[in-house]
């Protein structure tokens, strides 16, 4: 299977790495906004618990074939469940994760300057098995 150079550099961009310098035409953040647009009829929506040692949300989506940091947001039992997820013991890392929801449209920062999305929980379906 041939990758898609621009998926390659995706995926060194969202790793907790250096920041990229800021360009108006930006290829990748083009290609991730394309992704995102195409997700809003996916349910369920695929993530994985996987923190970072980095200031960076705990949660990635899979767009594409690869995985973007994913800020949660939603109600106490959002909140709740990843706390209880916080206590996930590192060898059983990554957990994966079922979610009916909405990705925003609008590209996050991370601290690091690594891509990251937002994701409005609607429903928890399920760490998947």
């Amino acid at each position: 299977m041939m990758r898609n150079p621009v998926w390659l550099l995706a995926l060194a961009l969202t790793a907790c790495g250096a920041a990229e310098s800021a360009v108006a035409d930006n290829p990748v953040r083009a290609a991730l906004e394309q992704s995102i647009a195409g997700l809003d009829a996916q349910v369920p929506l695929v993530l994985r618990y996987n923190p970072a040692p980095c200031a960076c949300p705990p949660a990635e989506i899979r767009l594409d074939g690869q995985w973007l940091r994913a800020e949660l947001t939603g109600n106490a039992a959002v909140q709740s469940w990843l706390t209880a997820l916080a206590r996930t013991p590192t060898e059983n890392l990554p957990v994966p994760l079922q979610l009916a929801g909405h990705v925003e449209p609008e590209l996050l920062r991370t601290p690091q300057g690594s891509y990251a999305v937002r994701v409005a929980v609607a429903r928890i379906l399920a760490p998947t098995p």
